[in-house]
């Protein structure tokens, strides 16, 4: 038997075994033309290839996202601002929408408010990623959670919580963000809590204005909004979410 023996075409490695079994099908149908059995397995390989290159952009739009909450543990702003497509957008909260890479790099500036110090926490934990690219390779889709810890050393302690609903391109083979939208489900005090203190969500600011204002508007918790989800259910194929 020669099952466990693999030889690699186009880049792929496939199983002696399954190409047996395609040509076998192949015969089975009553067609034993080599050129046939040839095109089949052609077809088959092309098909892998695809899936292969998609399961490949799936894992770089991860890192990406993954690149994203690091840099801001550290408050790199400017390392985020690379992250993102020239003309891509980026709205955090109720801020509003700010357009293209330099504005997007102004609200970072504004949201992170210089280096890092000693005595601070900005911990920026992503978390939960659903990633969907799409079929011709070249966009993607991802819904991820944030958990966020702001704090100074015997001053304050703060929790933040919400989910990301992002859009990803690729350019000229690289992927970056193309649209950036953060909600905020809950702002809340360490002590005494999310239980008895929430912090409301911010409005567009007077210091840094938006491009455009926010595209939905919501209040969070206590208040109670659900983000529509990019996806389909896996098992109804229903859409979900979207507002209250």
């Amino acid at each position: 038997m020669v099952s466990k023996r693999r030889f690699a075409i186009a880049g792929i490695a496939i199983t002696l075994t399954a190409a047996g079994a395609l040509v076998a099908k192949t015969r089975a149908q009553g067609n034993s033309d080599p050129l046939v059995k040839i095109s089949a397995l052609e077809s088959k390989l092309a098909s892998l290839e695809h899936e292969i290159e998609l399961l490949e952009d799936n894992k770089a739009v991860r890192r990406l996202q993954r690149a994203y909450g690091y840099y801001a543990d550290k408050k790199l702003s400017g390392e985020i601002r690379e992250l993102f497509a020239e003309n891509a957008t980026a709205e955090i909260g109720g801020l509003g929408v700010f357009v293209g890479r330099q504005r997007i790099g102004q609200l970072y500036d504004f949201l992170l408010g210089g280096k890092l110090e000693n005595g601070q926490l900005f911990n920026h934990m992503i978390l939960q990623g659903v990633v969907h690219v799409a079929p011709d390779g070249n966009t993607a889709e991802g819904r991820w959670r944030a958990l966020i810890q702001i704090g100074q050393a015997d001053e304050s302690a703060t929790w933040m919580e919400g989910p990301y609903e992002n859009e990803y391109v690729k350019e000229d083979g690289v992927w970056k963000i193309s649209k950036l939208h953060w909600y905020q489900t809950l702002a809340a005090p360490y002590d005494p809590g999310w239980a008895y203190a929430q912090i409301p969500m911010d409005g567009p600011s007077e210091a840094l204005p938006p491009d455009r204002p926010p595209t939905e508007v919501y209040r969070s918790y206590p208040g109670a909004y659900l983000p529509a989800y990019h996806y389909d259910n896996p098992v109804s194929g229903r859409k979900s979410g979207g507002g209250p």
